[in-house]
């Protein structure tokens, strides 16, 4: 993510850099104009004074009176702290007649160097060199006559540059800086939703310009804003409408679907216990189940219809209709030919008799059933199942009937025989009763469940392993472990499919249970 930077900041960054080199080449452009004046200053003083020293120096010289010279040298060099030497010289001769220093020459500053000669003017008006002299000044005064001067110059300079800085700073704060400031303000306001932030756009010059356009593009998103949100409250309010006229629709479709399933007298009339594990995946289930009384016993039923919610129910009120319709034509002594019926009549139902010849022709729906009809007095229950199990728990062990691997109602993918007389494609199995038995008949909707930490199916052997824990106790208790079970291990994952589980025990006469306690499973 990049770091912001502050504009002001930035501004007054390149304006201090703009000033500083401005004042910098001011304070270098003035060094060399003042030092090269006080260098002629003091080139002019050193001539001056030659000259005079010259003249004043002309009898000693004459004389060679070195003491006399040496005295006058030594007072020169007194009265003027910049000279370094002064050395006198006769005339063709190389060696000084006087000469002083102020120990001072290898100071390394710069040097001046005077030579003049010694003239001696006699009375009758001639001239005679007599001797020259020769006079050293160092430069350092130069420089530092140079730093005092531009001391003050260097204040005034900085002063105006930094008032010159700061009037312009605030100059530009006011004008550029702080609009620009003010549009970020509005810009961010806008990204929260504020929609009614405007900028003052009375100014004619650029900042002008782009506050009228931002007011403009404001004005613009709002309007849009608006429509689109009453656009959209309209669109909700009719979707919510739909929804409630739809889930209305539902739910009255669910309380016809659960009045044609047993009521609690129905299911208590031939079983001691019983309890129903029903778990619809949306409002209304593909599942169902039956109970009902018939001449010799009744019968007790559970049934997987294709898909689940709203189609799935549609199948549930058919295959229910087909099955009802079944056993009071053809009573359920053989429930695997009350299984050969409803596929008969469900096919029929669906027009799904033949194979599909076009693409029109793939719909293909149907069921699976599991069918038990209990004889009380006999001691003695038979099923038939179409891909249902029928599982029971005797003694703690835990027994599974099988169905067959065929379904009802769908397509048959080769020709199969569609008369009443057509032998059964299902085989009924024979149970003898015993007191205390455990039968338990449902869907595959409990063992498909995926949960846990991988995400796999709630299993058989899960299944089976809870109901050789609890199947003998009560049944109310075995299904409330189902439950807690289920939903432990489901999760927060979505339920799969629709889960119907009904577990029962059957009420026995006394002689039923009498015989039912030494007989044995057998084939009908």
């Amino acid at each position: 993510m990049r770091r912001r930077s502050s504009l002001l900041a930035r501004v007054a960054g390149a304006i201090l850099l703009t000033t500083a080199s401005i004042g910098a080449a001011a304070m270098l452009l003035s060094d060399h104009i003042v030092e090269g004046q006080r260098h002629q200053d003091l080139l002019h003083r050193a001539e001056l004074v030659a000259a005079t020293q010259a003249d004043a120096l002309s009898g000693p010289v004459w004389e060679l009176d070195t003491r006399s010279a040496e005295r006058m040298i030594e007072a020169l060099t007194v009265r003027d702290p910049a000279i370094r030497s002064i050395a006198v010289f006769e005339t063709d001769r190389d060696e000084p007649l006087a000469m002083t220093s102020s120990g001072e020459v290898g100071d390394g500053a710069g040097r001046i160097t005077v030579e003049r000669p010694i003239v001696l003017h006699g009375r009758e008006g001639r001239v005679q060199t007599v001797g020259h002299l020769r006079i050293v000044y160092s430069t350092a005064e130069v420089r530092q006559a140079t730093l005092n001067a531009l001391v003050p110059v260097a204040g005034l300079l900085l002063l105006s540059l930094l008032g010159a800085m700061v009037a312009l700073g605030l100059t530009l704060n006011r004008m550029v800086l702080r609009p620009l400031r003010r549009l970020t303000q509005l810009a961010s306001a806008m990204a929260r939703g504020d929609y009614s932030a405007r900028m003052d756009a009375r100014r004619i010059d650029e900042i002008g310009m782009l506050a009228d356009g931002f007011n403009r593009m404001a004005a613009t998103v709002q309007d849009h804003t608006s429509t689109l949100e009453s656009r959209v409250r309209e669109r909700t309010e009719a979707l919510a409408a739909t929804n409630r006229a739809i889930m209305d629709s539902i739910n009255y479709a669910q309380l016809i679907q659960s009045a044609i399933l047993p009521s609690a007298d129905a299911l208590s009339a031939g079983l001691t216990e019983h309890f129903v594990l029903w778990r619809p995946r949306d409002v209304v289930s593909g599942d169902f189940y039956v109970c009902r009384e018939v001449a010799d016993g009744f019968v007790v039923a559970v049934a997987d219809c294709t898909g689940h919610g709203v189609p799935g129910a549609f199948m549930t009120m058919t295959a229910s209709a087909m099955l009802n319709n079944a056993l009071d034509q053809m009573g359920a002594d053989d429930p695997a030919a009350v299984l050969a019926a409803v596929d008969r009549k469900v096919r029929a139902a669906l027009h799904q008799e033949g194979k599909a010849r076009s693409g029109t022709d793939c719909f293909d729906n149907g069921l699976d059933l599991g069918l038990c009809h209990i004889r009380p007095a006999e001691g003695r229950l038979v099923f038939a199942g179409a891909r249902v199990p029928l599982l029971m728990v005797t003694g703690g062990e835990v027994t599974e009937l099988r169905g067959d691997r065929r379904s009802l109602g769908y397509r048959p993918t080769t020709f199969v025989p569609t008369t009443e007389d057509a032998e059964s494609p299902f085989t009924n199995h024979s149970v003898a009763l015993r007191p205390g038995q455990t039968f338990l008949i449902g869907t595959d909707g409990l063992v498909d469940q995926n949960g846990g930490e991988r995400g796999r199916s709630f299993g058989r052997i899960r299944l089976r392993q809870l109901l050789s824990r609890g199947g003998e106790g009560p049944l109310d208790r075995l299904k409330s472990e189902l439950e807690s079970s289920l939903d432990q291990f489901q999760g927060g994952r979505e339920q799969r499919d629709d889960i119907t589980l009904f577990g029962f025990r059957v009420r026995l006469t006394d002689a039923a249970a009498v015989s039912g306690a030494g007989s044995d499973r057998r084939a009908a």
